[in-house]
């Protein structure tokens, strides 16, 4: 048996203007996850404001996470430190890091090998 659980969010429809890239996979495969549960290769769409609507990025970008450290030195991490629950790095670009709280939610495409194996 299945267990699902529901998310008290509203996902509003990608923005169709010039400040957002297009998204070059199919829309219908996005998934709401906690950021923790968020793997490598996932495509990363949008996070959840505070009103609890979809906030999309101005490009998405797939996660290549690895450990929090609050003290790395990417000048993104330390912002968090003082967070009161677990922290993941769901990205990493050269220079900075993208600490999310662990419990976020975000807005993703899972891998194509991921969505193959929650099919079955």
């Amino acid at each position: 048996m299945k267990c699902f659980e529901f998310f008290p969010v509203i996902v509003t429809r990608y923005p169709q203007d010039e400040d957002h890239a297009p998204i070059l996979e199919d829309e219908v495969h996005a998934r709401i996850y906690y950021a923790e549960d968020v793997c490598d290769g996932d495509l990363i769409l949008a996070s959840f404001s505070d009103d609890r609507r979809s906030d999309y990025f101005n490009d998405q970008y797939p996660a290549s996470g690895y450990a929090y450290s609050p003290d790395c030195g990417c000048g993104v991490c330390c912002h968090l430190a003082n967070h009161p629950g677990p922290v993941v790095v769901l990205a990493d670009w050269g220079g900075w890091c993208d600490p999310w709280p662990a419990n976020a939610l975000a807005l993703i495409i899972p891998t194509e090998e991921r969505q193959i194996r929650e099919k079955g």
